[in-house]
């Protein structure tokens, strides 16, 4: 794996190396950019980060709102499509599998059909050369794209029309990565005051959340969805301690219980089917559109930083996330409806179940029978 990560990596620089010699592109101004009037525009996302995404909703919000007349398509990973399909800002979603020529090579020949006037290659943590790449075998007239400058590379001069400009270290210190996102476009005068995530499920997956509800949740008790794993371990309060939270808040007054399995979080839900008291109904399987539905229609979700904070947090479910070596300044979502609970420089050990469960309790409105 080690050997092919390097050749893989010695094969990207010579390419890079290659692209700028081979590749000039005349620079424009901003004004320049604008006074073409695009009525056709694609955004270029593809990352995989499904919190990410969701984070860089406000920005295609931003780019809809500053051409309201304009059709907005955005490109984007399998795993966010789902993600991005019912938006009311995006008007198509096309889909780029990784590592897949034929995808790759029907991707461009969708993107060519639809003759974009400015494609916009949005990237914030890292510069994205297939992205690139893409913009310009997309055949959109202008392509404009966050600068590769602080990625060691110059390859933004050679594949945009316009280069976007990104944060300095000291100002990224302090900026969430919403304000991130939307820090490139306001080099195109785009810009919203509407920060907040959105994910909309369809019609159909409401239908399917609310008998999925209706079968199993108690009528007038307090319903609580719980989500014990994260997509990267660091993030992991203990399982264990998720189970005391739910069992102290099941000794206050009756609750419902959601668990939530993810793909990878099978020994997570395990540990905590363990040490929890109460029966829960268990939700794996499901989309995104209709975990989202579900999550909705409970009074809280009890989760670690991760993917379904942002699924949860966008659907403007009522949340309550466990934040460790995260620092939720710079990647909570910009709601009202999330609540935060972090652990002493940013250590999960010192969250205590006590604390969780107070701040659950309130949040809920719980009245202690006792």
């Amino acid at each position: 794996m080690g050997f092919v990560k390097t050749l893989e990596g010695r094969g990207k620089r010579f390419l890079i190396r290659l692209t700028t010699r081979l590749i000039r592109t005349d620079s424009l101004s901003a004004a320049e950019v604008l006074s073409t009037q695009p009525k056709r525009i694609l955004v270029i996302r593809q990352h995989n980060q499904m919190g990410d995404m969701l984070l860089a909703t406000p920005a295609l919000r931003a780019v809809k709102s500053s051409f309201p007349g304009a059709e907005l398509s955005v490109v984007s990973a399998p795993i966010n499509r789902g993600v991005l399909l019912n938006n009311p800002d995006v008007d198509h979603v096309f889909t780029y599998v990784n590592r897949n020529p034929f995808s790759a090579v029907r991707l461009i020949y969708d993107l060519r059909r639809r003759q974009f006037d400015l494609v916009i290659v949005l990237h914030t943590v890292s510069f994205s050369f297939t992205s690139a790449l893409m913009g310009l075998l997309s055949g959109a007239r202008i392509r404009a794209g966050s600068t590769s400058g602080p990625f060691s590379n110059q390859l933004s001069e050679s594949f945009y029309h316009l280069e976007l400009p990104l944060p300095g270290e000291t100002e990224l210190a302090g900026m969430n990565e919403t304000e991130h996102n939307l820090y490139p476009l306001r080099a195109l005068g785009i810009h919203t005051e509407d920060l907040r995530p959105i994910i909309v499920p369809s019609a159909k997956d409401n239908r399917w959340a609310q008998g999925y509800l209706r079968e199993r949740l108690t009528p007038g008790r307090p319903s609580i969805a719980v989500h014990p794993g994260a997509g990267k371990t660091e993030n992991v309060w203990a399982p264990g301690n998720f189970a005391a939270v739910v069992n102290l808040l099941g000794q206050i007054a009756p609750i419902d219980v959601v668990v939530l399995e993810g793909p990878r979080d099978n020994e997570h839900v395990g540990l905590f089917m363990r040490d929890v008291e109460l029966e829960p109904i268990h939700l794996r399987g499901r989309s995104i559109g209709e975990v989202a539905a579900v999550l909705q229609g409970v009074d809280l979700v009890l989760c670690n930083d991760t993917g379904v904070m942002h699924v949860a947090c966008a659907a403007g479910a009522n949340t309550l996330a466990i934040f460790g070596p995260t620092d939720p300044t710079r990647w909570a979502p910009k709601c009202s409806n999330l609540s935060v609970i972090r652990g002493d420089d940013g250590n999960l050990k010192t969250v205590s179940v006590e604390d969780v469960c107070s701040k659950a309790t309130k949040l809920l409105k719980l009245v202690d029978r006792a």
